[in-house]
């Protein structure tokens, strides 16, 4: 990934813009941060399909937006490593 451009950074609302064209990360982090009860929206944007650099937009009630943000990269990367270690233990 080339890089992420923190657009605003609020205590209640983060939006962060992905160099990187593709969708895939902030769609795993959005969707990793909809089953936390404190966030009242998350979502990725993207101005145009080929050209557009997508945004990943995190709104919350009480907790601050960028700690949010952090316990969901740490659930996703435990993840993560649950499947490489599923992988490597079938090799």
């Amino acid at each position: 990934m080339d890089g992420i451009n923190v657009i605003k950074n609020e205590s209640k609302e983060l939006i962060l813009e992905f160099e990187d064209g593709d969708t895939t990360i902030p769609d795993m982090i959005a969707a990793e941060l909809s089953g936390n009860d404190d966030v009242v929206f998350t979502g990725v944007t993207k101005d145009h399909p080929e050209t557009g650099k997508p945004q990943l937009i995190i709104k919350t009630n009480k907790k601050k937006a960028a700690e949010t943000l952090e316990k969901a990269l740490e659930a996703l990367d435990e993840k993560i490593a649950e499947i490489k270690k599923g992988i490597n233990a079938k090799q």
